[in-house]
C-alpha cells in the first residue's frame, strides 16, 4: 500500500545485483502504482541498467543520496513524471566512472529500537583492492567529525544502550580527511579514548579493521580499557597465499596478517578473531587454496566469512588471466565453509562452563528462549523459564551447545 517504495541496494556480488532487478520485478508487481525508486551502490555502479528497467521510476545514486527525499519529493510533486536520474548526475554503465568525491557521510542516529547501536564513523574507501568497486560505488573516504560521534554515543548511553558497534567502510582511514586532525598519527585511537572515558558507557565493537591498522597504539589503547571493550576482532584476510594478496593489492603479507594476529591474542589470548576470505580468485592454485585453508587453521581463527570470487565490472580483477570455473569456486567455498563451521565450533566449545557476559537481543528462537551475544561473538540462548529482558545485559554461564553456532546459556 505504499506511495513509494526505496531500495537501496548492494552490488558486492553478481547475486546482489541479481537480487536487486528480482525486489524491483517483485515490487511493482505487488504494488503497480507505488514510485518504485533505486538507490544505493548498485545505483551508483551501473544506473544504466537500472534505467531501462521498465519497473523503476527513479533511481539515486550514492552521490546524490544525500539529497534523496527532496528529489524523490519533486517527483511525486512533478505534474508529469520527469527523467529516471536526479538533473546533474550522469549515467554511468558497467561501473564505468571516476572516484567520486563528497563531504557526506549520512551520519544519522542509530536505531533506538535496536539492542545494540551502530554507529557510523567512516564511509568510502581509497584503496582499490583489485576485485574491489566499493571505491566506486561509495567514494573517496571520509569521516564523521569527532563531535557528532561523542555526541551520538552520549545519547545512545542516555537511552541504556549497553553496546555500540562502530561501523565504516575503512575504520582504520578514519580522521585522515578531517583538517582538525592532519598530522596526528592514528586518529581513530584519539576517537576511541574519548568514547571510552565517556561517563556510564557500556562496551564497544569495532565492526572491522585491516590488518595493517591494527597498530600497536590502538591494542595497547583497546587492552588499557578491557573490561569496555569487546574481545572480538574482525581483520579481513582474502588469501593466504602471498602471491594472491599481491594480485589482489592487499596491503599485507600472509607473515604480517599473522603477526597482527599474533599481537593481538598477547593482549586478549581469548578473543574471537575472524576474517573475509575470497574463494577462487583469478589464477588460484589448488596450493594458493591450501594455504589459505592452513593459515586459518594455524592461526585457530573463530570463522571465516566466505566469499566465492565475483567478477565486478571495471574492477582489475577483472582483466586478470586464469578465471576459474563456477564448478571450482564453488567447491572451494564448500570447503573453506565447513573449515568456518569447525573453527567456530572448537572456538565455542573452549567457553563451556564458563559465564560470559551477554547482551540480551529482542529476537527469541523457535523454542521462546531469548537470544544474545556474548562480548567474544557467541550466540547464545537463553536457559530458564523466566527469560532476559530485551536490551538487558548479565551474566550467564555457558552450559553446551543447542545447535551448531548457538550455545545455551542460564543467566546469573
Amino acid at each position: 500500500g505504499a506511495d513509494v517504495t526505496v531500495v537501496n541496494t548492494c552490488s558486492v556480488t553478481q547475486n546482489a545485483d541479481r537480487e536487486a532487478r528480482y525486489l524491483a520485478r517483485r515490487y511493482r508487481k505487488g504494488n503497480p502504482d507505488a514510485m518504485i525508486v533505486f538507490t544505493g551502490c548498485y545505483a551508483q555502479t551501473d544506473s544504466a541498467r537500472l534505467v531501462a528497467m521498465d519497473e523503476i521510476d527513479f533511481v539515486v545514486p550514492n552521490e546524490a543520496k544525500d539529497r534523496l527525499v527532496g528529489l524523490v519529493s519533486d517527483s511525486l510533486a512533478a505534474p508529469v513524471r520527469g527523467p529516471k536520474l536526479p538533473a546533474g548526475v550522469a549515467v554511468v554503465k558497467d561501473n564505468r566512472q571516476t572516484h567520486f568525491k563528497s563531504a557526506v557521510t549520512l551520519f544519522d542516529e542509530a536505531d533506538s529500537a535496536q539492542t545494540r547501536a551502530f554507529v557510523k564513523v567512516q564511509d568510502g574507501c581509497d584503496n582499490f583492492c583489485t576485485y574491489c568497486l566499493i571505491p566506486y560505488a561509495r567514494g573517496a573516504s571520509r569521516s564523521v567529525p569527532p563531535d557528532l560521534v561523542l555526541a551520538e554515543v552520549r545519547r545512545l548511553i542516555g537511552l541504556g544502550t549497553h553496546e555500540v558497534v562502530f561501523t565504516g567502510i575503512h575504520i582504520g582511514d578514519y580522521g585522515r580527511d578531517l583538517p582538525a586532525l592532519a598530522g596526528i598519527d592514528y586518529p581513530i585511537v584519539g576517537l576511541l579514548r574519548e568514547v571510552l572515558a565517556l561517563p556510564g558507557f557500556g562496551r564497544l565493537r569495532i565492526s572491522s579493521l585491516e590488518p595493517s591498522e591494527l597498530s600497536e597504539p590502538l591494542i595497547e589503547l583497546l587492552k588499557e580499557h578491557e573490561t569496555l571493550v569487546c574481545d572480538h576482532l574482525h581483520l579481513p584476510l582474502q588469501s593466504g597465499a602471498d602471491r594472491v594478496l599481491k594480485l589482489m593489492r592487499r596491503s599485507y603479507s600472509r607473515a604480517e596478517y599473522g603477526d597482527a594476529v599474533g599481537r593481538f591474542r598477547a593482549r586478549f589470548p581469548e578473543a574471537s578473531i575472524g576474517a573475509d576470505v575470497i574463494a577462487g580468485f583469478p589464477s588460484e592454485t589448488a596450493a594458493d587454496h591450501e594455504a589459505t585453508v592452513a593459515l586459518a587453521k594455524d592461526l585457530a581463527l573463530s570463522y571465516v566469512h566466505v566469499f566465492p570470487y565475483s567478477a565486478r565490472p571495471n574492477t582489475a580483477a577483472l582483466r586478470l588471466p586464469g578465471h576459474l570455473s563456477a564448478e571450482v569456486v564453488k567447491a572451494r567455498s564448500a570447503e573453506l565453509r565447513a573449515l568456518s563451521a569447525e573453527l567456530a565450533s572448537a572456538y565455542a566449545r573452549r567457553f563451556i562452563g564458563k559465564d560470559l557476559g551477554v547482551v540480551w537481543e529482542k529476537n527469541a528462537d523457535a523454542q521462546g528462549r531469548r537470544l544474545g551475544l556474548t562480548a567474544n561473538y557467541l550466540n547464545v540462548a537463553a536457559a530458564g523459564s523466566q527469560p532476559p529482558s530485551p536490551g538487558s545485559w548479565g551474566r550467564a554461564l555457558v552450559k553446551g551447545f543447542v545447535e551448531q553456532g548457538k550455545l545455551l546459556a542460564r543467566p546469573l
